[in-house]
């Protein structure tokens, strides 16, 4: 998850909603374009609420091909900003009176205080709200089938498993560490508290009362036309992700119109109950530390002291959301293609709303590779043994795969030499005058990792 929100205060532009004039419309735009001409993503959703007003529009398209185009209702993974809807119910369930923020873990998991009390009684709801709750980022018990969906079919059997024997390496509150077990766990506590699952509990609680009818975990027909389809960051198609116990921590899914519902209700809440748990959510509990973030319930607030942010971000889609009541203003950003560095272009989008002249991105001008020496590269590396670096053309881009990962975009420099767009490394192939290249060279962390071609 990024940290440097800094806040101080061809196939583009398919689609946009018939409103009012938009006056700093033609300046997003400028913004949006530089990551559809050097191909950073396939499609972008924008929300904007500013001066009483909403304004959305639709970048790109949903697929390689170019057929569909994304609208205001086309659904995306929202990622990490479920966690603020975690966060917010946890909101809700104090004002409601069902728990406090400092309840340990242990009122609702009561098998901890006889099973794991050093675990079970010292952390509270607030520490795993706030991500200092001592736990890892995920539970060691954790094996998907499939590493390309990393949260399918980890149950409430499970996590409950790894709670008992959990051992922490560090007390609640001595040090920040981002945690997508713990706030997934306090999803489940909620669950378990209510008796009711985690996505019920939300409709009851939040999206119900929001009418954000979109908003939801399992889709229905219907809602399934319109999801867009996720791609990873070479502009790949990639997989949706599944969740169970730890749904708090990423498994919506939304679209633009029921975000923008999501971010008026933040600048303004209702006056109605859970109006209280959305101000509850908002107020400050945790302050910056050591350049970590100050923290509302689940939100991150900005260095500006006002705005609060998430950012999400699955297999194959990016989001984000800033909300600043002090500038009256909110901007959220939903792309079906992960790793698209769109974070950047969200706080551009939200700055020029609050009138700061920001300068569209500028990305370096990729160098030209004939498509007859990349087909001499393709191939199958070996790094280790058991380890393979697998190298293709893939929708007219290089890729290249570790055994077990995904496939990464590589950006070449030269002939011989591509770094990978997501990753601090480096491909460099030997290439002789003719025939397929015999090494590929992985330069990574200071190290060169030599790894000759396997036989094809």
């Amino acid at each position: 998850m990024r940290l440097l929100i800094t806040l101080i205060v061809s196939a583009l532009a398919v689609q946009a909603t018939a409103q009012d004039e938009f006056k700093h419309e033609q300046k997003i735009v400028a913004l949006v374009e530089p990551y559809l001409t050097h191909q950073k993503v396939n499609a972008i959703s924008v929300g904007v609420i500013a001066n009483g007003k909403t304004w959305t529009k639709n970048f790109g398209t949903l697929d390689a091909d170019g057929t569909r185009s994304p609208n205001e209702k086309t659904l995306y993974e929202i990622g990490s900003i479920s966690k603020v809807f975690t966060s917010l119910l946890l909101a809700e369930a104090i004002e409601s009176g069902r728990l406090k923020l400092d309840d340990p873990i242990s009122a609702v998991m009561q098998e901890l205080a006889d099973k794991n009390p050093t675990v079970g009684n010292t952390i509270t709801l607030k520490h795993l709200s706030h991500h200092v709750s001592g736990l890892p980022v995920m539970p060691d018990n954790i094996a998907p089938a499939d590493s390309t969906n990393p949260f399918d079919g980890y149950d409430s059997a499970m996590l409950t498993e790894y709670m008992l024997s959990a051992r922490p390496e560090r007390k609640p509150s001595e040090g920040y560490e981002y945690s997508n077990l713990g706030v997934g766990l306090l999803g489940d506590l909620l669950s378990r508290q209510a008796e009711v699952s985690y996505e019920s509990l939300l409709k009851e609680k939040l999206t119900g009362p929001l009418k954000m009818s979109d908003t939801t975990i399992k889709l229905n027909p219907e809602q399934l036309s319109r999801f867009a389809p996720p791609h990873n960051a070479a502009l790949l198609p990639d997989k949706s992700w599944d969740f169970d116990a730890l749904a708090g921590c990423g498994a919506i899914r939304s679209n633009i119109d029921d975000m923008l519902l999501f971010a008026e209700a933040s600048l303004n809440p209702p006056e109605r109950p859970l109006g209280k748990a959305i101000e509850l959510a908002w107020k400050q509990h945790k302050a910056a530390n050591k350049g970590n973030h100050a923290m509302g319930l689940g939100w991150m607030i900005a260095l500006d002291g006002s705005t609060r942010w998430h950012n999400g971000q699955t297999g194959g889609y990016q989001s984000m959301i800033l909300v600043s009541r002090q500038s009256k203003c909110a901007v959220v950003l939903l792309c079906n293609t992960a790793g698209s560095g769109t974070d950047a272009l969200t706080e551009q989008i939200i700055q020029t709303v609050m009138g700061l002249d920001v300068q569209p991105k500028t990305f370096d001008k990729e160098f030209k590779v004939d498509p007859k020496v990349t087909k001499r590269l393709e191939g199958e590396y070996e790094l280790a043994p058991g380890i393979v670096i697998t190298v293709q053309v893939k929708g007219g881009r290089m890729v290249a795969q570790l055994t077990g990962q995904q496939f990464l975009a590589l950006i070449p420099k030269s002939e011989t030499e591509w770094k990978y767009q997501l990753v601090d490394a480096t491909l460099k192939f030997e290439l002789p005058e003719s025939g397929s290249s015999p090494k590929v060279t992985l330069l990574q962390a200071g190290r060169e990792m030599p790894s000759p071609r396997l036989p094809d």
